[in-house]
């Protein structure tokens, strides 16, 4: 007998008995259906305390363990950072920070740093006017390849923004404890560092007895975070 047979004639026995009256009880009858569904409405009923018995004692287990839901506000606040200044003729270039191993602009021991800006002032020095072109590059010893701007005219400011752990408005998390809420947060910041050149003159620079430079201003800036009134959302 083949397998299709089996479950064929599992079926109609099934079915049979579905239809056979079992009991009957004055005008009454239980009949095999019957007895079906009431013992598949027992299983599913035994099941669904199982499932809700579990996850009553996940949730006991969770809160034995202490952990609790807090949220605070986060306040930011700027902070000036180092800064040089000086002037550069056609083909120079000024480096600076992690590539000098400048250690003031090394910012990898501050734990609460959102984003790192760092920008230069140029201003056309001399010559025969605007219409120079001066490059600036920014990154960290752990990112040497950074980030690369160009400008040209006569001046001008190229900021150069370095994301470290930008948070929101208000922030959210499970800890044991206050202390341990707020050191979640907490991220090693970066050494900062590169290079600013003046890389082509303006075209009256060609003229004899003309010679022009550019002179720049470059600062550092950074944001830290702080988390404010702290509290307990609930304890799971």
């Amino acid at each position: 007998m083949s397998l299709s047979d089996i479950i064929g004639d599992s079926l109609s026995n099934f079915e049979k008995y579905n239809n056979k009256e079992v009991y009957s009880l004055g005008n009454f009858t239980i009949t095999g259906r019957l007895v079906s569904a009431t013992a598949g409405f027992v299983v599913i009923i035994i099941m669904l305390m199982v499932t809700f018995s579990s996850a009553a004692n996940s949730v006991m287990v969770s809160g034995l363990g202490g952990s609790t839901a807090y949220t605070a506000d986060v306040t930011i606040t700027e902070n000036s950072g180092p800064s040089l200044s000086g002037s550069l003729n056609e083909g120079e270039s000024i480096e600076f920070g992690y590539l000098l191993e400048e250690m003031e602009w090394d910012y990898t021991q501050e734990m609460r740093v959102t984003e790192i800006i760092v920008s230069v002032n140029w201003d056309a020095s001399g010559g025969a006017g605007p219409g120079r072109q001066v490059t600036f590059e920014v990154s960290t010893d752990n990112n040497t390849v950074g980030e690369s701007q160009n400008d040209g005219g006569g001046g001008g400011d190229i900021p150069i923004t370095w994301p470290i752990n930008q948070l929101p408005e208000t922030v959210s998390d499970l800890a044991d404890s206050p202390d341990d809420f707020v050191s979640s947060f907490e991220k090693n910041g970066e050494w900062l560092g590169g290079r600013f050149t003046f890389t082509q003159a303006s075209q009256g620079s060609i003229l004899p007895g003309i010679n022009e430079s550019v002179s720049y201003t470059i600062t550092l800036t950074y944001y830290t975070w702080e988390l404010e009134n702290i509290r307990e959302i609930a304890e799971i």
